[in-house]
């Protein structure tokens, strides 16, 4: 949590010759819906979206006349669902992630649209299943099975309308975070993103 925020700290300290008004923060919320993929896939099985909060703060500064650079830090529970044969299973993997994002935006009469993408580190704070079966609910840490980082790509766009937010964004996981190497195994995260926010 200390390095994610520090990583940010760190951009911010970058834009300090830009003008007060070229810097602009804000927060969001909204979901994820998100899931894993299983390579190679040999048992057959796939895995349902399971629906997730993402959440947290960011910072928009103008970098050059057409760029623009998009720092944020954000808590964000992805993972998988699975439903077989009555059993209602859950793959529950919450991190703090820090996109890194370039952004490009073009302003309208009454909105401003952008697109945006970059590198998007994750740190994992917690992993668990947690499995309903007859009514009752048991959960099983799963936090030495996970790999404690991750690095995606993220990639999307919004629309602003004043201080309004509004941003979606696909972040596709690139590390094994299946903390067992000694098969061939790999499994990878995937995230649909959309979410609401206000510029203070």
């Amino acid at each position: 949590m200390i390095t994610a925020i520090g990583c940010v700290l760190l951009l911010l300290a970058g834009a300090g010759s830009a003008s007060a008004q070229d810097l602009r923060v804000g927060a969001r919320a909204g979901v994820n819906v998100a899931t894993v993929t299983v390579e190679p896939d040999e048992g057959g099985v796939a895995f349902d979206a399971r629906t997730g909060l993402v959440a947290g703060v960011f910072a928009t500064w103008r970098a050059l006349s057409w760029l623009e650079v998009q720092p944020e830090v954000l808590y964000t529970s992805k993972g998988a669902a699975l439903e077989q044969e009555g059993i209602d299973a859950q793959l529950v993997l919450d991190y703090v992630e820090v996109p890194l994002l370039a952004r490009i935006s073009k302003r309208m009469p009454r909105v401003t649209v952008y697109a945006a993408a970059g590198p998007a580190l994750a740190w994992r704070l917690g992993a668990k299943s947690r499995i309903v079966f007859s009514g009752a609910t048991e959960e099983i840490d799963l936090a030495e099975d996970v790999e404690p980082f991750d690095l995606g790509i993220a990639a999307g766009g919004g629309v602003e309308a004043g201080r309004f937010v509004l941003d979606a964004r696909y972040t596709l996981g690139l590390r094994d975070i299946d903390a067992d190497k000694s098969d061939a195994v790999t499994i990878k995260t995937r995230a649909f993103s959309l979410s609401a926010g206000i510029r203070f």
